[in-house]
């Protein structure tokens, strides 16, 4: 029966598109009937599960004891361990998938995972240790990534909802601690990109604003509330886009980035159940917006996409909004159709562009949005394709 309901669900998947075009960025995702959701959110869970045991078969350094960067080994192979940005959403993964199934397999799966993840961590980094970009890195002579930092903290604080491990708020803090310690600049602000500090950027900014407002909440800790504000005031007044109001790069780089504003869109609704409801009433303008920018087709990359989406999610377990829901569930199901490479493995793009190389960080991105929304209930509304 199992199998069954199985090629069911994926046939429902596999159905095209209403339109095989992009949509123009303001453009509302259509969803199926409740039921039909109900039974995809079943199927994604699978395929996230599926995707994670392939991930064992065709990436794991059994000689090193964990997960290579890609499938060409040819690539740096004194070096063929995954970098922390390829690991990350795997672990998101493994925290996505015990959250929607909290089973004691799956919860075990992600304490191994973050007990493996801790080798990251670099005492050596001047002058109180620091997240390598490579695990069992021990030498201050490396130039590590601020918005490493970021990741691992985010992935630490999930892991600690899903196995209930008050232990990994420890490594989130110590994630958020060394971007606000070391990574921010004092007097002129900003939190640098890297050590050697060749610009400045707002993913490790978003993403310890994002973790410190979830440590006060668990921890009480007033220090984190202050930090978080500190560098939000400073977002605001120097980053904000004129035309959009979006958050760019830094205040000097224009860029914007999607899985940016979905951090600061989380951070926001963090700050809403702290302080009140103008923190709410901006994650919301900031989804608006984000909504208009960016196209329904996610074209970033999988692995910046997902984070955006996944915070899309977020914002809809808020609100309950299903608009939200829609992008996620319209870009997994453009993945589903689209991604697969060697040994049924998610390596391409979400729009079929091949990637080279075998990347772990291409088919982890896509499981982590399958999982996430494994782990969201679906909406029962509809919303109609404008």
């Amino acid at each position: 029966m199992r199998t069954k309901l199985a090629v069911f669900v994926l046939l429902l998947l596999a159905v095209p598109a209403a339109s095989a075009a992009p949509d123009p960025p303001s453009t509302r995702t259509a969803l199926p009937a409740h039921a039909v959701l109900l039974q995809q959110r079943a199927e994604f869970l699978r395929l996230a599960k599926d995707g994670v045991r392939r991930t064992r078969a065709h990436f794991w350094n059994a000689r090193l004891g964990w997960y290579n960067d890609r499938l060409d080994l040819d690539w740096r192979p004194g070096m063929p361990l995954a970098r922390l940005w390829t690991a990350y959403p795997l672990f998101e993964t493994l925290n996505a998938i015990a959250l929607a199934e909290p089973s004691r397999a799956n919860r075990a799966a992600v304490r191994a995972f973050a007990d493996k993840a801790r080798d990251y961590w670099n005492p050596e980094i001047i002058p109180a240790g620091g997240y390598s970009y490579l695990p069992g890195t021990r030498t201050p002579d490396v130039n590590a990534f601020f918005d490493d930092a970021g990741w691992w903290g985010l992935a630490f604080l999930h892991a600690a909802q899903a196995t209930g491990d008050r232990r990994y708020l420890r490594d989130a803090a110590r994630a958020f601690h060394w971007i606000v310690d070391d990574g921010w600049e004092d007097g002129e602000g900003g939190v640098w990109w890297d050590t050697d500090r060749h610009h400045k950027t707002a993913e490790p900014l978003a993403a310890a604003i994002l973790i410190g407002a979830k440590l006060y909440r668990e921890t009480r800790n007033e220090t984190y509330l202050r930090d978080v504000r500190k560098l939000l005031t400073w977002a605001d007044t120097w980053t904000v886009h004129d035309e959009t109001r979006l958050y760019q790069r830094s205040s000097t780089d224009s860029v914007l980035m999607n899985y940016v504003q979905g951090m600061m869109i989380e951070a926001h609704l963090e700050l809403c159940a702290i302080s009140g409801t103008s923190y709410c009433r901006r994650a919301k303008q900031l989804a608006q917006a984000s909504a208009e920018r960016f196209p329904a087709d996610a074209e970033w990359a999988p692995p910046n996409d997902a984070i955006y989406l996944s915070s899309m999610l977020a914002l809809y377990r808020h609100d309950g909004n299903p608009r939200w829901y829609g992008l996620a569930h319209r870009n997994a199901l453009r993945a589903i159709r689209n991604a697969r490479g060697r040994h049924g493995l998610y390596l391409k793009r979400w729009d079929r562009v091949g990637v080279p190389g075998g990347l772990l960080r291409m088919h982890a991105a896509t499981l982590s949005l399958f999982a996430w929304l494994a782990a969201t209930p679906p909406p029962r509304a509809v919303v109609r394709a404008k």
